[in-house]
């Protein structure tokens, strides 16, 4: 397993994947901004679920995408089957890509904290919360990096994973103005109903938000769970009896 993951990151070296793990906290810190200091940590951790239901579907298609699309362009499948086991090339795709996950998930929490300290933000960092979103939000990737890597192994096409993550993304975006229940129906846009802050009260005559916590999704995160170790048990099964 140590030498497929070495060899997958040698690959990965050629096609810059590290860009793309950069590009999300990028966007968070260029994106997120607050107004009121008192409670920016709480606006930020409200909207933080609502960009990435936007951008993580796409991304999680480009790294799943990328991860395959060499071997189906190289026309190297059947060579590698020949050098490595099925079983060794699918753990090391799969560390490979739950690794990138992880890192852009870590770097997208680092850039809160940053954003905190570079802008002056007088809101004690919510732990509970924001260790909550972080866990969620890793949840919810690697469910969808699997859903789009099982895409890629039905069809050998990047195509249709990249098409399912942009269609995902609008989905997801419009099941956060939806009734709670139909969101729950809508995967790729898991990072809301997951969200552990609500609006509790907008002034309009003065344009404040107050935030307010919400009880934690532990059913719906466990659901996450199981779907992510479902869908990877579906991408393996496809890799193991695929024909090539």
């Amino acid at each position: 397993m140590g030498k497929a993951l070495h060899a997958e990151l040698q690959k990965a070296r050629r096609r810059h994947d590290l860009l793309i793990c950069l590009a999300v906290p990028v966007v968070v810190y260029l994106w997120a901004g607050a107004d009121e200091l008192a409670n920016a940590y709480s606006a930020l951790l409200f909207a933080l679920p609502v960009l990435n239901a936007i951008l993580m579907p796409i991304v999680m298609a480009l790294i799943a995408s990328r991860l395959w699309d060499m071997e189906v362009k190289g026309s190297t499948t059947k060579l590698l089957y020949t050098l490595q086991s099925r079983r060794s090339l699918f753990a090391g795709k799969a560390l490979l890509g739950t690794g990138e996950v992880l890192l852009m998930v870590t770097l997208e929490m680092a850039v809160s904290i940053l954003l905190g300290r570079v802008q002056g933000y007088t809101e004690t960092l919510p732990a509970g919360p924001f260790v909550y979103t972080g866990i969620c939000t890793l949840a919810v990737d690697v469910m969808l990096f699997f859903s789009e890597l099982l895409l890629m192994l039905i069809f050998d096409n990047p195509m249709p994973a990249l098409c399912v993550g942009i269609v995902g993304a609008l989905i997801g975006l419009f099941s956060a103005f939806m009734p709670p229940l139909v969101s729950y129906f809508v995967p790729w846009g898991y990072f809301v109903p997951l969200s552990c802050y609500e609006v509790a009260y907008w002034d309009q005559a003065t344009h404040t938000v107050t935030y307010g916590l919400r009880p934690y999704n532990w059913g719906l995160l466990a659901f996450t769970v199981v779907l992510a170790a479902a869908l990877f048990a579906a991408a393996w099964r496809m890799m193991r009896d695929k024909e090539v």
